[in-house]
């Protein structure tokens, strides 16, 4: 996991036009003042949000940004989606360290790909099931919705990895059984 300065102000300026009340507009100037950034990186941040489509704009002297969507219909995935001017290869942790060989030398048996897989698992959630809505609360709200998610989460990833270790029990007691 690695969140760019790029995806941290994005979110941030995002989350400025989330908590504008419906018809409201803000320019790129007043976002930059709002986050303490600068008026070229706010418009940078704009203008790839308004080509992916996350936002519209408002041209005159009253213009600016706005969300092109509810707030709760805006993914933490779709602000990051945004920010990116193009794609990343995904080839997953193997395919990333794979050192001075052609692939991973521990690609048939390693134990920190399950670590990999649980985190990439739930960051990966997070980003799907988070909206702008989530985060436009208070800290303390937005703490204790992110409580809730995490439970769930855990308690969605314990159910896998159980069912993963019963299904590679009963895998073993076919091997051994066949091998009588």
């Amino acid at each position: 996991m690695h969140i760019s300065a790029v995806e941290e102000y994005g979110l941030r300026c995002a989350l400025q036009l989330a908590s504008l009340p419906e018809g409201e507009v803000l320019a790129a100037s007043q976002i930059a003042e709002r986050e303490g950034i600068s008026v070229q990186y706010a418009s940078k941040i704009m203008h790839l949000f308004r080509k992916s489509g996350l936002v519209l704009a408002e041209r005159g002297k009253q213009g600016g940004f706005r969300l092109s969507k509810n707030s709760d219909q805006v993914s933490l995935r779709t602000v990051f989606a945004a920010l990116k001017e193009e794609e990343e290869e995904r080839s997953g942790f193997c395919g990333q360290f794979k050192g001075l060989q052609s692939e991973c030398v521990h690609l048939k048996e390693c134990s920190v790909r399950p670590v990999w897989d649980v985190l990439s698992s739930f960051f990966d959630t997070v980003l799907d099931q988070v909206t702008l809505s989530d985060l436009s609360k208070t800290e303390h709200e937005a703490k204790k919705r992110m409580e809730v998610f995490a439970k769930s989460e855990a308690e969605r990833i314990r159910s896998r990895f159980c069912a993963n270790a019963t299904e590679n029990n009963n895998l073993e007691k076919v091997s051994v059984g066949d091998v009588k």
